[in-house]
């Protein structure tokens, strides 16, 4: 048996529901979910009018061990594995043999085509995981992991993975002035990563909660022109403004995402002063591994609020208002 958080109707809150497990097919694993964190992304999906998926099971990041394998499988019981937003992939096109699953033209997403990890256990496709593999030179993880580490290390799999992705998209060459919009979940992290990487790192935020936090983790107020923005909400007013921001070249790399999120910008404006926008969730499996490195060195540490799974459907209300500082992690022990 498994506990679950799933949504069974449209519009509605969530309810914590006791499953039997689906049986263990081909290709797929049964993981033993250590810790699950929730974010943005995963409210998106609980408010729409129509819902991809009904039940919708939230919940695209998180850490577990491997309990049971199918057949045809290339992991084994009893590996730590990180559950990425993936949920599945071709593993055979170019971009996936190139490390850059996420742009697959059969990715499927966690909770839009398959189960979210919040919950005691999921059953998924193996290629939606990635073992957690420690570095050279790292000490091995200690049995079983401090409640602390084990949220942390969920982080790995989805948003330090995408503040990887997202200042690494910048192709910035030497040590440049960025900007980072929207301090939450991934947004603390992209503070981070910025200025592990070198750079000179300004930050800014509606919430003053936010700005507290860039500024603690070593981001100055936002002032003058930067070189490179990562824009980590979906606020229109705020990729308005990081544009404004850029110096003539500059790059901007969006993170964050809404279903009614619109771009309002001058095409006169991105031409003329040769400005380059990218975009997009995750990274390439370099950065997934960096972003561990990166982790488990100290250099990056995540701000998480741990909650138990009875929690979930009270605290998800928390995301309402585009989160808070930090990230909610739920531990389902």
């Amino acid at each position: 048996m498994a506990r679950i958080v799933q949504l069974l109707k449209a519009k509605e809150p969530v309810e914590l529901t006791d499953q039997v497990l689906a049986p263990v097919n081909d290709g797929e694993v049964l993981v033993r979910i250590e810790a699950c964190a929730l974010g943005q992304l995963d409210w998106n999906l609980l408010t729409l009018d129509a819902p991809p998926r009904l039940p919708l099971t939230p919940g695209h990041e998180a850490v577990g061990v491997i309990q049971a394998v199918g057949r045809h499988t290339r992991l084994r019981p009893g590996e730590r594995v990180f559950v990425t937003p993936l949920s599945s992939c071709c593993q055979v096109c170019a971009w996936c043999r190139s490390g850059e699953w996420r742009r697959c033209a059969d990715a499927k997403w966690r909770g839009m085509h398959g189960d979210g990890a919040l919950g005691t256990h999921v059953v998924t496709h193996e290629n939606g995981l990635v073992p957690l593999e420690i570095p050279v030179g790292m000490p091995d993880l200690p049995e079983p992991l401090p409640l602390p580490l084990a949220a942390s290390l969920a982080l790995v799999g989805g948003s330090l993975w995408t503040a990887v992705g997202a200042v690494r998209s910048l192709h910035l060459v030497q040590s440049s002035r960025v900007a980072v919009f929207g301090v939450g979940g991934v947004g603390h992290l992209v503070v981070q990563v910025a200025r592990a990487l070198g750079h000179k790192v300004f930050a800014d935020d509606a919430d003053p909660e936010r700005v507290n936090l860039a500024q603690e983790l070593g981001a100055a107020p936002l002032e003058g022109n930067v070189d490179a923005a990562v824009v980590c909400t979906p606020s229109t007013q705020a990729l308005q403004r990081a544009v404004r921001m850029l110096v003539p070249g500059g790059r901007l790399a969006l993170t964050g995402s809404s279903p009614t999120g619109r771009i309002d910008l001058s095409v006169a404006e991105l031409v003329w002063r040769g400005l380059t926008i990218t975009g997009g969730l995750l990274g390439a499996r370099g950065d997934l591994d960096e972003g561990l490195s990166l982790l488990l060195s100290g250099r990056v540490k995540a701000t998480v609020e741990l909650i138990s799974l009875d929690d979930v459907p009270a605290r998800l209300w928390a995301l309402r208002d585009l989160g808070f500082p930090g990230r909610l992690v739920a531990l389902p022990r």
